[in-house]
């Protein structure tokens, strides 16, 4: 692997020994170039779920954990090569919650910090799981048959013309299941 050097041009000419970056995860020349980049945040797919909700629940989804999922919308995609470009130029680090990139010659730091600052992602410590006791036992009837009848294979925009259909509905309570569309084996909401 490369190692590269940064010498600083400092006002006071002290001499000072160059500082040595760590290794890059690709030596210089050898990164990756014309690769493709998917991303798979798609601000598209978003607003076509959204367009296809009420207001009260584009308000609920806002409320729950995946509300920053409607905030996406609102925001400029993301830059695949941009994040690519700095990817190809990281920096080996044993910090384990920083990433460090060169750029122009110089070391970036990209800490969870900032990640929280750019996303507005909670990235905090995790809240301690209460011990609940079980009330009743859980079905082993999967809800996806219930959900969706036959369907073997689910796309999302085959999920989204059914549900422009008629709403699901769960029998219990009656409540539309719009929020599926997101993504549906982590959006089932509570009842």
């Amino acid at each position: 692997m490369a190692r590269t050097q940064i010498v600083d041009s400092p006002e006071d000419p002290v001499e000072e020994a160059p500082k040595v970056l760590p290794d890059m995860m690709f030596a210089d020349g050898e990164e990756p170039v014309e690769v493709r980049v998917l991303t798979y945040q798609s601000s598209r797919a978003i607003n076509t779920i959204l367009n296809a909700l009420e207001e009260d629940e584009i308000q609920f989804i806002r409320q729950s954990t995946f509300g920053k999922l409607v905030d996406i919308a609102d925001k400029p995609g993301f830059s695949g090569s941009s994040a690519r470009f700095l990817l190809s130029r990281q920096l080996k680090v044993d910090k384990k919650h920083e990433a460090w990139f060169r750029f122009a010659g110089k070391p970036i730091r990209f800490s969870l910090r900032d990640f929280t600052i750019v996303t507005g992602l909670p990235c905090g410590e995790y809240p301690k799981k209460k011990k609940l006791k079980k009330k009743r036992k859980m079905s082993d009837k999967p809800y996806w048959p219930e959900l969706f009848g036959s369907v073997e294979e689910m796309s999302v925009s085959r999920a989204i013309k059914m549900l422009r259909k008629k709403p699901l509905q769960i029998k219990k309570s009656g409540r539309n299941l719009h929020v599926l569309r997101l993504y549906p084996p982590f959006c089932y909401p509570q009842i």
